[in-house]
Order: C-alpha cells, then sequence, then structure tokens
C-alpha cells in the first residue's frame, strides 16, 4: 500500500511541478516581451517603420468636423502582408485601419511626358479621431489634435520644388527652394492649425547638371512616394508633429499630375478606386470632390472648394458642371446663420491677380468667376451683376500665383469679401508685379467690373498667420516672408481688412 502510495505520489509531483515550470515559463516570456511571436505583434508599432505621420480635418457623414489620423508605415508582415501599427488614443490602444496598401501603380499618360510608373513602398493607415480625445500617439510618438476653437492659424501655398521643362529649381539650396525653413519658422509660432492651399509636389522631371539644380541631379522626380516624401512629409514634418491640416487640393495633385499621390496621403474622404487616379477612364469622377466646411468654433467657418481641374476660359454656366455643383455647395453650406465669419477657400484665385506677364496683370481665374456669377444668378435673380459671391461669405483665401496678395473692396458700390492669396511657400516665384503711379491695379480689374480699393503684395516667399480677434469669430492676418519678418499686418472687419506695412 505504502509502494502505491509513493508512485502515486511521484506521479503527482512530476506533474505538479511539470504546470508550475510551464507556468513560471510563460510568466517569463509574458514579462520579457514575448519571443518570437510577440516580436513579430509588436514590429508594425516599431518607430523605424513609420515613415511619416499627419493628421488632417474633414467632415463627416452629417457636416460635423472629423480628425483623420494617418502614417505612411513600411511593414510588412513575415508573410507578406502589409500590417498597421496601433494607435494609443486616452490610453486606450487600437490597430489602425488599412487605407490603402503599398504598390506600384498603373503608369498614366501625365502632363510631362515619358514619365514614370508611381511607386508607393509604403501602406498608409488611417483612424478617426473622437472629439473629446485629450492625448494620441504612434510609435511612441505624439500626434497633435484637434482644438475647437482654433486661434492661432497658419496658411501656406505652392510648396514644392519645381522640376519641369522649363524650369529646375535647386532643392538642395534653401534660398532657392526655402519651404523646409518655412516650416520650421511657421512652427515656432505654435499653430493651432495649418491650412495648405495646395500644390504639394512639383518634380515631375529629371534634374540635370544643365538645368537650375546641378547639385540636386539625384533628386527623385515623378509621383511616387519619393518625390511625395522629399516635396512635402520630410520639410513639412515640423509642422505636421505640430498642428492638424486642413488640406486643399490644387493643379498639381489632378489625375495626370499627383493625383494618384493626393488620393492615397491628403484626401479627407475614404479612398476607393473610382477615386484613385489609377484608372484614365474615372478621371472625370476623380478630379473633382464635393465641397464642404470645417467649424473654426466662435462662429468663423471654412468652405473648402476643389478647383484643381479648372483652367482659364470662356464662361461655365451649365447646371449640371462640375464646378456649378460645387459652387451651389459651397454658398449652401454658407448660407448657415449661425457662422459669422465664412472663409471660402480653393487654390485658384477668383478675386485675386493671376501671373503678370507684361505690363497688364491678368485677373482671376474666368472660368471660375463665370460660374460664380451663374449660381449667383440662379440662386439670388436680385442680385446685381457680378456679384460673384452671396453677401454670407467674408473672406476668401487662395494660392496658385507665387507670392502675396491682400485685397480690400472696401471703397466699392457693391461689397465683396476681402482676400489672402499664400502661394509663396517655396516654389519658384511669380513675375514681380509692376510698382506704378498710381498703382496698377486702379486699371487691372481683378474681375469683370472690380478693382480692388486698396492692396498689399509682396513678390517673395512666405506665409500668413491668423490670430483670433479676442473671442470673436474674425482674425488679425499677420503676412511673414521667409526670413520670419513681418511685411503686413491685416485686421478684418466683416468684409473689409485693415492692413498696413
Amino acid at each position: 500500500m505504502s509502494k502505491v502510495f509513493s508512485e502515486v505520489f511521484a506521479t503527482y509531483s512530476f506533474f505538479r511541478s511539470l504546470i508550475i515550470c510551464l507556468v513560471l515559463a510563460l510568466l517569463l516570456l509574458s514579462c520579457s516581451g514575448g519571443g518570437d511571436s510577440q516580436s513579430q505583434n509588436n514590429a508594425p508599432n516599431e518607430a523605424k517603420y513609420i515613415s511619416a505621420s499627419w493628421v488632417i480635418i474633414g467632415t463627416d457623414s452629417i457636416g460635423g468636423n472629423q480628425a483623420i489620423a494617418r502614417v505612411a508605415t513600411s511593414y510588412i508582415s513575415p508573410t507578406g502582408e502589409a500590417v498597421c501599427p496601433n494607435i494609443t488614443i486616452d490610453g486606450f490602444i487600437s490597430q489602425m485601419t488599412m487605407r490603402v496598401v503599398a504598390g506600384l501603380m498603373p503608369l498614366r499618360s501625365t502632363d510631362y511626358q515619358p514619365s514614370v510608373a508611381a511607386n508607393f513602398p509604403v501602406s498608409v493607415c488611417e483612424t478617426v479621431l473622437p472629439l473629446t480625445a485629450k492625448v494620441a500617439s504612434i510609435a511612441g510618438q505624439s500626434i497633435p489634435l484637434p482644438k475647437k476653437s482654433p486661434d492661432r492659424v497658419l496658411l501656406f501655398g505652392d510648396t514644392g520644388c519645381r522640376m519641369d521643362t522649363t524650369t529646375l529649381q535647386n532643392c538642395d539650396d534653401p534660398s532657392s527652394w526655402p519651404f523646409s525653413n518655412l516650416a520650421k519658422i511657421g512652427a515656432q509660432l505654435a499653430p493651432d492649425l495649418v491650412i495648405h492651399m495646395g500644390d504639394y509636389q512639383y518634380r515631375e522631371v529629371p534634374c540635370s547638371s544643365s538645368g537650375g539644380c546641378p547639385t540636386d541631379v539625384n533628386s527623385p522626380w515623378g509621383y511616387g512616394w519619393d518625390t511625395w516624401q522629399a516635396d512635402f512629409f520630410t520639410p513639412a514634418a515640423p509642422l505636421l508633429e505640430k498642428a492638424p491640416f486642413v488640406l486643399v487640393r490644387g493643379d498639381h495633385e489632378i489625375c495626370t499630375r499627383g493625383g494618384q499621390g493626393w488620393f492615397r496621403f491628403l484626401d479627407p474622404n475614404s479612398y476607393t478606386q473610382l477615386r484613385s487616379c489609377n484608372n484614365a477612364s474615372n478621371d472625370t469622377i476623380a478630379n473633382y470632390s464635393s465641397t464642404y466646411a470645417v467649424d473654426l468654433g466662435r462662429g468663423s467657418r471654412l468652405v473648402v472648394y476643389d478647383s484643381s481641374d479648372v483652367s482659364t476660359g470662356s464662361t461655365v454656366s451649365d447646371p449640371n458642371n462640375n464646378y456649378y455643383q460645387q459652387f451651389m455647395q459651397a454658398f449652401s453650406l454658407a448660407s448657415n446663420p449661425i457662422y459669422t465669419n465664412t472663409i471660402f477657400i480653393n487654390h485658384h484665385p477668383i478675386l485675386a491677380y493671376n501671373i503678370p506677364k507684361s505690363k497688364s496683370v491678368p485677373p482671376g481665374n474666368v472660368t471660375l468667376q463665370g460660374v460664380m456669377n451663374s449660381v449667383m444668378g440662379y440662386l439670388y435673380p436680385s442680385a446685381a451683376v457680378n456679384s460673384y459671391y452671396p453677401s454670407s461669405i467674408s473672406m476668401a483665401f487662395h494660392a496658385h500665383v507665387h507670392s502675396m496678395q491682400a485685397i480690400n473692396f472696401s471703397n466699392t458700390g457693391t461689397t465683396y469679401p476681402a482676400t489672402i492669396v499664400s502661394g509663396g511657400g517655396g516654389n519658384e516665384l511669380a513675375d514681380a508685379f509692376p510698382t506704378t503711379s498710381p498703382p496698377f491695379y486702379t486699371k487691372d480689374t481683378v474681375a469683370p467690373g472690380l478693382n480692388p480699393s486698396n492692396m498689399i503684395w509682396n513678390n517673395n516667399f512666405g506665409f500668413a498667420l491668423l490670430e483670433r480677434i479676442g473671442e470673436s469669430a474674425f482674425w488679425k492676418y499677420t503676412l511673414y516672408d521667409k526670413t520670419g519678418n513681418v511685411f503686413a499686418v491685416c485686421t478684418q472687419s466683416g468684409r473689409q481688412l485693415n492692413c498696413s506695412n
């Protein structure tokens, strides 16, 4: 009996010891960070795989603000799958959602031939951020969260380095291409929000030692990740770390240029093949986007309009025209009476000047002006001819022209929104406006029947800073040059700007 008991007890002791060892081994494995399987699960969260992270502001399904965190990640699992990292929001950890996987895109017929197929070796992941979020991070790096009422807003435009068949900018020379320095200066101003007015990527042809960029012969070119990283994500990093972005689409983001990258990285809507610029047969859809609004708090609001594929030409008054429908959306959004300061933003100047190529300075985009007149005539039959904007819109922001303009219409019989053009973000500067007495804008109209009452301009690199006036819906605009010096200050009062320099 004792012998049987001893054998049973010995067997029991053996299995008990085995179980204890297994439990201890599992505990040690857990404490040490996991072993191979656990390490593989953590790998997508390692900072070395995250090429860039950023936050953009768009709109949700009911028209409210929507903040979206995105990352570009190069992580590929051992089984060959792209895997998204985790995001930590107020201590809660969740995996980001795959927006679009890495890959070589179909070769497009582009504005500059021969071209190369756009290669994107990074996947893009995203997460909609709760409006109540207090702190968030990805791969140990904190990301900026939106403020309900931002008080300091930066306004940039046309930031990429130009490499095309007519101009080869020296992308290695900060005096030639100063976007990186401008981004650092802007970040030091502690913005709550950055508005980029479009044209992010310009490196469309190879550099050559015989051109204007001899020190940058090896610069990337085309429309893939390498050029997006060189033109935007790397130089803009100080701003991307500081604040969320409202992103406007420019003519360099149409489907025959940088459109494939635009939809992967910057478009605030869901990614679909129909709106990806991968198939030319879908360009008539992908080259237009619905107008949306971004609430800036305290009665101030942005209305964001996609004019990327417009070209100067004749009036377009067909109600089925895309731009007609987009203006119908814009003016409908602007009619909300709870907003006392609605700001219309798009890439191409409307009530502002285009690039001067002669003694006469061209007006704003005549196609958009024509469509606006048609829409105004339909919505407001009693409105005066050449009204352009409804009275609910107080200000307009544009880029496209590589200079700075602040235009006021305070002394005209019919009032118009004051206009800021901030297109000096780094790309080759526009021709200088003429300095004449009386000033050129007294005879060169910005639109049929319309001249500015006064105007400040600077043919230099720079950007604008918006600072909220007290607790109001209105803003003070400070215009900076490339050295960080102030060259003009404008204070908004309704549809007027009171400027000094």
